[in-house]
């Protein structure tokens, strides 16, 4: 790595590949063109399709490149992901997300700026001080296929993103966040409360985990198995889903644990009274709400793995990806697993969030730049915490 004040002042992007998702946004790709252009960046892809997205990824995996830098939304990052994983080079090289969809849970979740130029900018100079940090992925397996992803939802979210997707295909385009929003209002007011099958959770090697405003409590075991008909469930190594939903606030990308988030409301008029603080992940203020009435809690899991099983098929979300468990097995359920797999990708990430895990390596005499001052001055006014 470079020395943290041996930095130009317009770093160059000359040892990263730039791919991007088509989108129905083509303003926003001319003028990411345009800035990455002044960056010199040797390779600018802009993908036709789904397979050409994998098949670049692939390419770039075997090529000299040591960066890449993906334009899109939650949806494009889960492809690129799992691109690098399946090319066996997550561990050799790095990737970095820019905002460029609906939902941006992973660069939220990372600390990625707002604006285009800010973000290339942030990037331009992780690249040339050498910031990444290797991060922990949860392996999916269906009992067929193995995907891997950041993010798992079973229950409310995932009937949201069937729904969502319904009325695109109805529809014939999409909408953006308005499809969400309406499916949302669909799934509350419609019969999901009254149609929701128990889940059957087999947990391995971890702990039960309370935060609470005042208390914490604890308990290790090595085998834990629970029966719950929440209407939620979601298992995360990063805290973000969609638009700064906060919906696992207490994970660490790379504790080699996977966190485990069981909604158990058990109420309708709870979920509508509570939305904005399980919005902003206060977790602790819903539980003190829910418990004193009686009506269920959000429970905390650190665990190395989860199997799941349901009577009936199910649908669940990898990333915000829509996914299906079919039945299988002599018992005709339908069943998942999922394991943590410890710093299983390496993640270009910006300054500020590179500092939070090491603070040690920057020199205390160093000083930002006029021009570096008055952008950390903006990020303070703007960014939102994702570490607390």
């Amino acid at each position: 790595m470079l020395p943290v004040g041996s930095m130009k002042s317009e770093p160059l992007l000359d040892s990263a590949v730039l791919l991007i998702n088509p989108t129905r946004y083509p303003g926003y790709v001319r003028a990411l063109k345009r800035l990455v252009k002044q960056r010199r960046i040797p390779l600018v892809i802009e993908t036709r399709d789904r397979e050409h997205f994998m098949q670049s990824v692939r390419e770039f995996c075997s090529g000299p490149h040591q960066y890449l830098l993906v334009w899109g939304g939650d949806g494009t990052a889960h492809l690129a992901v799992n691109a690098m994983m399946d090319a066996e080079c997550a561990s050799e090289k790095a990737v970095g997300f820019l905002r460029g969809g609906t939902g941006n849970g992973i660069q939220d979740s990372y600390s990625v700026p707002f604006g285009l130029s800010r973000q290339i900018r942030s990037y331009a100079r992780s690249i040339t001080r050498g910031l990444t940090i290797n991060v922990d992925l949860l392996a999916i397996s269906d009992g067929h296929n193995t995907r891997y992803g950041q993010l798992v939802g079973f229950g409310f979210d995932s009937t949201v993103s069937r729904r969502r997707d319904d009325l695109v295909s109805r529809r014939g385009y999409s909408a953006g966040f308005l499809d969400y929003a309406w499916a949302t209002v669909e799934t509350f007011f419609g019969n999901f409360y009254n149609e929701r099958y128990p889940f059957h959770l087999d947990l391995s090697n971890g702990k039960y985990a309370y935060r609470g405003p005042r208390i914490n409590a604890e308990f290790s075991f090595k085998h834990l198995s629970r029966r719950s008909p929440a209407p939620m469930i979601e298992l995360g190594t990063r805290p973000y889903y969609g638009k700064l939903f906060k919906v696992c606030p207490d994970v660490v990308c790379n504790d080699g644990n996977l966190d485990l988030y069981i909604f158990d409301i058990r109420r309708k008029q709870a979920l509508a009274a509570n939305v904005s603080a399980l919005w902003r992940g206060k977790h602790d203020v819903i539980n003190r709400r829910l418990i004193a009435r009686r009506q269920g809690m959000i429970e905390r899991y650190e665990v190395k793995q989860v199997d799941i099983g349901c009577e009936t098929a199910f649908d669940y979300h990898i990333d915000g990806e829509l996914m299906h468990a079919r039945e299988r097995g002599p018992r005709e359920t339908a069943e998942l697993s999922v394991t943590i797999v410890p710093e299983a990708i390496r993640f270009l990430v910006p300054e500020h969030f590179y500092r939070l895990f090491y603070p040690f390596e920057y020199d205390s005499s160093f000083e930002w730049s006029r021009e570096e001052r008055n952008e950390r001055r903006k990020e303070r006014n703007t960014h939102v915490d994702t570490t607390s």
